[in-house]
């Protein structure tokens, strides 16, 4: 009967012609039965904040934090759907052997790739679930057995993404870890790893994260997201009512290694930092009513994407450290490495004194 259940949300969630209400019920039914059977209970993070782990790269949340990113919904739509598309295309290149995936950072739900499982064979996939956390682990290997899914080559690792190295290569390689703005979480790290990986003709997901700087009014942008209108970012740009400053950095994995070489040891902020470069704030109409925004943009896979407010991963962040906004200041920007990954933008004139 679970499996059966299991089949009905993903044939719903996988299907383009669904509406909204429909996918999002669906992502709700799939929450409700792995609580059912695991006793995880999804939630926000603000109360399970000490069961976080904190890593030398970043923070691996906790598992009910974890379960709550289902919550989520476009970004869970849009990676599962990418995931299943670049799964497909794998079996068309090699239809008679199985493709290897290893999902980093599953999570207690394996929200991403477990309500696939119902459309393969079990002799069609090698999936590597890997978690530091092994409540997520035990929670995982519950959910196998309850949706009926142990036939199924499911392997289950305990193991930091960061350094976790994989006997064989791999065709499939899922990494979703991140916050807004590559902040706090260790997508960069994760990526570098596991991007080296791969196979030749290999799929990462996500295939690309994009962030960029840019001159925004915040408190407006936030309010109309929260009313329900829609979202353009063309629409913003073209009406002057967001200014690009500058496209700040570009992950992928083929450019992850080369980037983390090029980090240095800074003696002022004592961490591992990547120098970005410089951006200088435009001189344009009513500055002083624009915030400085870090913008977030990912290519999970194909035409699956998630632009600006579209998850809570691509919300925009605002830079503080820029205000107040004066035409013709110009600051450095690194991306630093280390326990809590972030963006630094240094004044000009504070590197001369």
């Amino acid at each position: 009967m679970s499996n059966q259940a299991l089949a009905e949300i993903s044939r719903i969630i996988i299907d383009e012609r669904q509406p909204p209400q429909a996918l999002q019920r669906a992502l709700d039914d799939y929450s409700r039965l792995c609580s059912q059977a695991t006793g995880i209970m999804p939630d926000p993070g603000f109360t399970k904040w000490a069961d976080d782990t904190f890593l030398a790269e970043g923070v691996a949340i906790n598992p009910q934090s974890a379960a709550y990113c289902l919550k989520d919904y476009q970004r869970s739509i849009n990676y599962i759907r990418g995931i299943y598309a670049a799964i497909l295309d794998l079996k068309r290149r090699t239809p008679a052997d199985p493709v290897n995936i290893l999902y980093a950072g599953c999570g207690p739900f394996a929200t991403l790739i477990l309500p696939l499982l119902v459309n393969f064979r079990a002799t069609e996939l090698n999936l590597f679930l890997l978690d530091i956390h092994q409540a997520s682990l035990d929670s995982v290997r519950k959910l196998m057995t309850f949706f009926a899914l142990d036939s199924h080559r499911i392997t289950l690792i305990k193991g930091d993404a960061c350094r976790y190295r994989h006997p064989q290569t791999l065709q499939l390689i899922v990494a979703e870890v991140m916050q807004k703005a590559l902040e706090q979480e260790p997508q960069f790290a994760v990526t570098v790893n596991l991007a080296s990986q791969l196979s030749d003709g290999g799929i990462f997901i996500p295939q690309a994260i994009h962030i960029a700087l840019c001159l925004g009014h915040w408190k407006e942008e936030k309010k109309a997201c929260l009313e329900g209108k829609a979202f353009f970012t063309e629409h913003l740009y073209s009406s002057h009512l967001r200014h690009l400053v500058a496209d700040i950095l570009s992950l992928t994995p083929t450019n992850a290694a080369a980037l983390h070489k090029q980090a240095s040891y800074s003696e002022t902020s004592g961490k591992y930092e990547i120098n970005i470069g410089r951006v200088c704030i435009p001189d344009i109409d009513r500055l002083t009513t624009f915030d400085a925004l870090l913008t977030t943009r990912i290519e999970v896979y194909r035409q699956y994407t998630l632009n600006d407010y579209a998850s809570n991963i691509t919300l925009p962040h605002k830079c503080y450290e820029l205000s107040p906004l004066r035409a013709g200041t110009c600051f450095r920007v690194c991306y630093q490495l280390g326990s809590y990954p972030k963006f630094e933008f240094t004044p000009e004139n504070s590197l001369q004194d």
